[in-house]
């Protein structure tokens, strides 16, 4: 009896090694290697429907295979498929380029996902975010201008920008942030919110931009403004800020001080600012601050207007020229 009790116990050893052994085969058969490099693209932050983005996936590799052909496929978020574009080492495929187009009218949010792969290796993602947009006033991504059928417009014959505009103590003002390219900085580097936002411009460049017959106003220009139908630029803030929502969501944060009327037409959004860092220059006081150029300047100096979120007081201020860029509004 012992005997045999000894032979079970031995046999009963062998099968769980026996066992623990394939289990470990298994698992190294099924383990897998890492590709090289990181899936790498681009596209615009923001787009408008309808537009097309040609993409070229790179950055992944096998080690020390850098023109090895892999796997590539995109999930498309607006369709809400998966499209493989080549399969690894396949002559016959697609390329691994294509074209992404905008199907959606939906003002918001997507990413954009790009899959790369080789067989042995795990799968490597990016996804790129991106926004859809629409420039037309009042109807497309910026609303609250519920006055537009009141008001006047005009095309700028240099680009075929449409603005309107409002006439406040006997001058005719823009209601839009200038966005003429000739000069000045997109938000985000994307020319899509150029209609939207408009450009960001140093002074020097401001002094020059607007279209034929309008002209950057002047520090007096702006306090007529802000004095127009009574009050003061102590008081005036509310009535120079128009209650906008972009893609849906409020612009200017309610603060109950600041009565937010629109009287004169002028629609400031919060837009911030730009501050040179020397090299480049990165955006400030979005959603917090509206600010723009006057004529007004000096040897190194020139003048400012703005708007801030919670305080009902027209500003003024002087600015390096080239220290900042601001918005531009034309008078005529």
């Amino acid at each position: 009896m012992k005997i045999l009790r000894y032979i079970s116990i031995t046999v009963l050893a062998l099968a769980v090694v026996s066992a623990v052994s394939c289990k470990k085969d298994k698992d190294e058969t099924d383990e897998k290697a890492y590709l090289n490099g990181s899936v790498s693209f681009d596209i615009p932050k923001y787009l408008y429907p309808g537009d097309v983005v040609h993409v070229v996936p790179t950055g992944v590799y096998k080690a020390d295979e850098a023109d090895t052909l892999l796997a590539v496929s995109w999930y498309n978020p607006l369709t809400l498929v998966t499209d493989t574009l080549r399969l690894e080492n396949d002559p016959v495929s697609k390329s691994k380029e294509f074209d992404f187009e905008v199907t959606s009218n939906e003002l918001k949010s997507y990413s954009l996902v790009v899959n790369m792969w080789a067989d042995g290796y795990y799968i490597k993602s990016a996804n790129v975010s991106f926004t859809v947009v629409d420039p037309a006033l009042g109807t497309g991504s910026l609303k609250g201008y519920d006055f537009l059928s009141s008001v006047p417009s005009f095309t700028d014959s240099r680009d075929g920008l449409t603005y309107y505009y409002s006439n406040v103590a006997g001058k005719d003002w823009m209601i839009q942030n200038l966005g003429w390219r000739g000069a000045g900085e997109s938000y985000e580097m994307a020319e899509a919110m150029d209609p939207i936002y408009g450009r960001y411009y140093t002074w020097e460049e401001a002094s020059t931009a607007c279209p034929a017959g309008w002209h950057l106003p002047s520090d007096a220009d702006f306090k007529a403004l802000a004095e127009a139908g009574g009050g003061s630029e102590i008081s005036s803030a509310g009535k120079l800020m128009v209650d906008a929502t972009f893609n849906g969501s409020k612009m200017w944060e309610f603060w109950p001080q600041v009565k937010i009327t629109n009287s004169t037409r002028f629609s400031a959004i919060p837009v911030g600012y730009m501050v040179n860092n020397g090299s480049s220059y990165s955006l400030k006081g979005l959603n917090k601050y509206a600010m723009f150029w006057a004529s007004d300047a000096s040897a190194d100096m020139a003048s400012a207007r703005y708007l801030y979120v919670d305080k009902t007081e027209f500003f003024a201020g002087e600015y390096g020229k080239d220290a900042i860029r601001a918005s531009v509004r034309c008078v005529r």
